[in-house]
């Protein structure tokens, strides 16, 4: 019977290829958001102008190298992200490759399986952004440390410091991969092992400084960054990357509650049967690990803005620890009794099999822990996959909505995210775009002449709003223009403004809605329109008591009443609630109902009806529930 060790490797391949598979599948299937669309933009500018501006968070690596990508395979979407989904996938063999130099081909296997399919990697792995290179390089370079220690030698040495100071060039938080070898030198030194591969460990480690030197300088400005995000309490960091490389985002409860603390106690559990049965591999996790998270904490003081993405790196040994409480790695053998004489970080022990009954049911309880917790990863990467919820803003479905809807005689305002970062790679459009982002805080009056200039002589603006709830920009294309229903792409509002093209004219209705409204007024747009048309209608109101708050439901009907098109709303665009209707005093509501794009040719009636959004219930008039305003004529 052929031992675990004997298909170690042919699994790990299977298993490699079913990482690129999870990470290939829906690539390019939610949009770029603003973060992979800095990558974008960067990387697109010529070397030069990208390093002078490189911001003081960042190292040039990355965008470096996707510069040349780039240019060799273009800037599809697919194309960006293919560019974070080969190192993930290689991290996945290399982590099998650590855990097999460290002693433990099963564990190494079982942390393969878990990185495989774990959903925060899928995550980054579908991300044109650094954070799957840096678990990669990581990886490569702790390898080949782990190498130099024990076979130390030009060919280690050249494998280490490339991998290095990639790994610092990619990311600030690189260097925790380094500085938890560090942490290592003097538990090696101090146990007497061979230590001519610290000294070359320390030339190889004086050649990445020399080579990040030139960056150096800039690097120092770092200290002076204030970060965009609110302080961390650095009590939570710890826990909070245990759930992120455990469980990451997208696991359903209550599974993303529970099954940290059972990681936590495979760790627990594999240090000490690392420790016990490995020695010096099991004391080199642990430091990694440990002092890694030392780094960590310590940053989070010094700096709270953090994100459990940029220490990725630890989830290599965190993983292995995990692995190594469901399959413990063998004793290492006797030197006298072992014909190869291989050295301690080596494989001494996983070729004389597990014996004993109690060793088969340990690992027969390992495999079903595993098959669980790949089980749970399943689920966790069907919601990453098909939970829209929990998916990037949606900048390609918002660009694709306004690119379908906009004319020549049009305005694109989009406030909040900057345009050129994501919403200019998918618009197509023919109408200018314009960045409010300069109105953020100012007075109304530059407001009210910013977007003034801005829809001058333009027939309808089309307004992306991301990053804050409606403002000032909103109430004043509110009460100019006649606001339609806003669609919502993940987050993204997409809403069109027909803008006064040409006077409404205005016809008495006086229709009561209960005791507190009357409809003094009303206008429809016309009298002929197109289908997909933009309509605008004006009501004009008396309010003779405190009205409730109402809704309206502008409606166009057939010729046998039946409804073709309805928009529910707040009057003026949410802004002004019914509730808010001074008693005396005149009240006005401005909306454009988007007439369907398959209308047949004849004649609609525009009906409105006011109902309360609590019960549904439709006020009834002299006229009906439905009262009309107007009427309006498709041509043939």
């Amino acid at each position: 019977m052929a031992r675990p060790v004997a298909w170690a490797g042919p699994l790990c391949s299977l298993v490699v290829l079913a990482a690129f598979a999870l990470r290939a599948y829906h690539l390019d299937g939610q949009s770029l958001w603003s973060d992979e669309g800095i990558s974008l933009v960067r990387s697109l500018r010529p070397l030069g102008e990208m390093l002078a501006q490189m911001p003081v968070e960042h190292v040039p690596g990355y965008f470096v190298a996707l510069h040349a990508w780039i240019a060799l395979v273009g800037e599809t979407d697919f194309a960006l992200r293919y560019f974070s989904l080969l190192p993930s996938v290689w991290a996945v063999a290399l982590i099998y490759r650590l855990g097999t130099d460290l002693g433990s081909r099963g564990a190494g296997l079982a942390a393969a399986l878990l990185l495989a399919s774990n959903g925060f990697q899928v995550w980054y792995a579908q991300e044109a952004r650094m954070y799957s290179w840096l678990l990669a390089l990581g990886l490569l370079a702790t390898i080949a440390y782990w190498r130099l220690l024990h076979r130390p030698g030009w060919g280690v040495w050249a494998l280490y410091v490339p991998a290095v100071t990639a790994t610092v060039y990619l990311h600030y938080f690189g260097f925790l991969a380094p500085l938890s070898h560090a942490a290592f030198a003097p538990i090696w030194w101090l146990r007497g092992r061979d230590r001519r591969g610290l000294v070359w460990w320390a030339g190889a480690g004086a050649a990445a400084a020399l080579l990040f030197t030139p960056w150096a300088l800039r690097a120092w400005a770092l200290l002076g960054f204030e970060g965009w995000r609110a302080p961390l309490d650095p009590i939570q960091a710890p826990w909070l990357l245990l759930r992120a490389y455990t469980v990451g985002e997208t696991m359903p409860a209550p599974w993303d509650a529970r099954l940290p603390w059972l990681y936590l106690a495979l760790v627990g559990l594999g240090l000490y049967f690392w420790i016990r049965r490995r020695g010096p591999a099991g004391l080199f996790l642990g430091t990694l690990m440990v002092a890694a998270l030392a780094v960590v904490w310590l940053l989070v003081v010094r700096q709270p803005d953090f994100h459990v993405r940029y220490p990725i790196w630890i989830s290599a040994p965190l993983l292995l620890l995990a692995a190594g409480g469901l399959f413990p790695p063998q004793r290492m053998a006797n030197r006298k009794g072992r014909k190869e004489g291989a050295e301690e970080g080596g494989e001494k022990g996983e070729r004389e099999g597990r014996t004993g009954r109690g060793a088969v049911l340990g690992t027969v309880i390992g495999a079903g822990v595993l098959a669980g917790l790949v089980a749970a990863n399943g689920m966790a990467l069907q919601r990453l996959y098909f939970d829209s919820a929990l998916h990037k803003p949606d900048f390609r479905g918002a660009a694709q909505t306004i690119t379908a809807g906009v004319g020549p005689d049009d305005v694109v305002l989009v406030d909040g995210p900057n345009p050129e970062l994501v919403f200019a790679h998918y618009y197509t459009g023919a109408a200018p775009v314009h960045d409010l982002r300069a109105l953020e805080g100012a007075a109304a009056e530059e407001v009210a002449a910013t977007l003034a200039a801005a829809t001058a002589g333009k027939s309808t603006a089309w307004e992306l709003l991301y990053f804050h709830a409606p403002g000032p920009v909103q109430v004043w294309l509110a009460t100019h223009g006649w606001p339609s229903a806003p669609s919502d792409h993940n987050g993204i509002r997409v809403l069109a403004y027909a803008l006064d093209r040409a006077p409404l004219t205005l016809r008495p209705v006086g229709v009561a809605f209960g005791p507190a409204l009357v409809l003094a007024e009303a206008g429809v747009e016309g009298p002929q329109a197109a289908p997909g048309a933009l309509l605008r209608v004006t009501t004009h109101w008396e309010v003779t008591a405190p009205p409730l708050d109402y809704k309206f439901s502008l409606r166009l009907l057939g010729s046998e009443g039946q409804v073709l098109a309805a928009d529910d709303y707040v009057p003026q665009s949410w802004f002004a609630p019914t509730s808010t209707w001074a008693v005396g005093s005149p009240a006005t509501d401005q909306h454009a109902l988007r007439l369907p794009d398959d209308l047949a040719p004849g004649r609609y009636a525009v009906t409105l009806r006011l109902y309360d959004p609590a019960t549904g219930a439709a006020l009834e008039t002299a006229a009906g529930q439905d009262v009309p305003l107007g009427e309006v004529e498709i041509a043939p």
